[in-house]
């Protein structure tokens, strides 16, 4: 079998809040995507032995209880006894538009990590792939306060000026699985809400678009790879309603309970499909943005 000389491994890093920055980054303005020499993950190149070497490059805690995605789109985690091709022609992780997902419990580095000086800028006409789909695309929403008062607040996220309620993020800062429950906590993160693991989380429910009765699971499967998916189109985003803010006083005044952290596992494999019959014929528009909200390392 030949060996493919100066093969790289193209990955990004997530936790279950979403997408953080590699300590191998390929770009300087998009840190998002890391890339390390194919040389350094010694065979055989299984899932487990795999996780736990990208774990030690990026100097990340806790490999045993990460999780590995391929694609990016995959509804459930990779078995560690599964066989990567590291040094194929093509294939997940070889490729800047095919890298591999790896999802960790905390974004807490054990050890810092020195990066180049200078690195090169990616073009913003560069289009972002995973699989056979553009993941530059937006998801629009509108989040609502659990106390309910009506007033129109400024998304965090906000790009109209003439609309400040909605807001946008890039699909492809959410954490695989793609779900209804990681698009939430991805929303939770951009706009400063409590996040999984706190008490009044589970309180908080994301709704398909403006019309519907019955909120979403948080097992429900989203694909961005569709025409159509929620929140794809602006006119009729999402909507996430009974949102609070994420206070230190409410964080003391309500603690953290195990329980509510059980309620979101990393490795849930969704089986409820959120749309068994296709999309939704109501999301008629692709998104249009190129680049949307950067999510920051807290």
């Amino acid at each position: 079998m030949p060996v493919y000389v100066g093969k790289s491994v193209y990955y990004r890093l997530y936790t279950k809040l979403g997408a953080f920055e590699s300590n191998h980054a390929l770009y300087q303005n998009d840190r998002f995507i890391g890339r390390i020499p194919s040389k350094l993950f010694a065979p055989p190149h299984m899932v487990a032995s795999f996780r736990r070497t990208l774990c030690k490059l990026e100097g990340l805690s806790e490999p045993d209880k990460a999780l590995v995605f391929t694609p990016l789109s995959s509804p459930a985690p990779k078995e560690d006894s599964a066989r990567l091709s590291l040094y194929g022609p093509s294939g997940p992780g070889l490729s800047e538009q095919d890298p591999i997902a790896l999802v960790v419990e905390l974004e807490k580095r054990i050890k810092d990590v020195t990066q180049p000086e200078k690195l090169p800028e990616r073009s913003d006409d560069t289009d972002i792939h995973y699989g056979n789909a553009l993941s530059s695309f937006a998801v629009y929403y509108r989040v609502y306060s659990a106390e309910g008062e009506g007033d129109e607040e400024k998304a965090k996220t906000s790009f109209d000026e003439s609309d400040i309620s909605l807001g946008r993020i890039n699909a492809v800062f959410i954490a695989p699985p793609h779900t209804a429950g990681s698009l939430k906590a991805c929303i939770t993160k951009a706009e400063g809400l409590v996040t999984p693991g706190h008490a009044l989380y589970k309180d908080m429910e994301l709704f398909q678009d403006m019309t519907s009765d019955t909120a979403m699971n948080d097992t429900d499967i989203i694909s961005f790879q569709d025409d159509a998916y929620p929140g794809s189109d602006e006119d009729d985003p999402v909507a996430l309603v009974n949102a609070t803010a994420d206070t230190a006083a409410d964080q003391k005044a309500k603690p953290t309970s195990d329980k509510v952290l059980s309620e979101y596992p990393l490795d849930t494999a969704a089986t409820n499909c959120a749309f068994p019959d296709g999309p939704d014929p109501k999301f008629t528009k692709r998104a249009r943005a190129k680049r949307d909200w950067i999510p920051h390392s807290t």
